[in-house]
């Protein structure tokens, strides 16, 4: 279970910054808790960057920090850490808000008829677009066609069941006996 943690750990921090993200989530999961400056020191990203990013991480839930006061300059240092005990309730989140994006792509792939040129990188258009341009492309001028978006459909459907499997919204499919 660890290992999945840690690689949907730092897959959100791919969401949130990039590679940069990853980088200082692996140096803290290494160093436990550090400040900014040791962090940004570790990973050799600009401290400004790191703030960001721990800033991100910790308006997801992913990080906290203590705050403590140097006696002698007055001035405040900020030691990070990773919190990961809300990880599956974030993960569970995003999952959620894939689905119903997903969702409403399917409903939209299901709902339309598209028509197309066939040339790659032009623009499938609804009918009523297709309409308007007189069922030809606004791009090369050939005539539209209607485009074949079952595979689409078929994509959306296999990653929706498989979301919901995973939250749990729907059962496995049995596999059937072979006589």
């Amino acid at each position: 279970m660890a290992r999945r943690k840690n690689k949907e750990l730092i897959e959100i921090a791919m969401d949130i910054g990039g590679e940069e993200a990853v980088e200082v989530v692996k140096a803290l999961e290494k160093m436990k808790e550090a400040t900014d400056e040791e962090i940004a020191e570790k990973t050799g990203i600009r401290v400004n960057t790191v703030r960001r990013i721990l800033y991100k991480l910790n308006d997801q839930g992913l990080a906290d920090f203590k705050r403590i006061r140097d006696p002698e300059t007055g001035w405040y240092y900020y030691y990070w850490r990773l919190e990961t005990k809300r990880l599956p309730e974030i993960i569970k989140a995003r999952k959620m808000a894939e689905l119903k994006r997903l969702k409403e792509m399917l409903d939209e792939e299901t709902s339309e008829i598209y028509y197309w040129c066939g040339e790659e990188g032009h623009p499938r258009l609804t009918f009523d677009e297709a309409m308007e341009y007189e069922f030809q492309c606004p791009i090369c001028g050939k005539m539209l066609m209607q485009y074949d978006n079952s595979r689409i459909v078929e994509e959306l459907k296999k990653r929706i069941e498989e979301l919901e499997i995973e939250l749990g919204l729907r059962k496995k499919p049995r596999k059937k006996k072979s006589g």
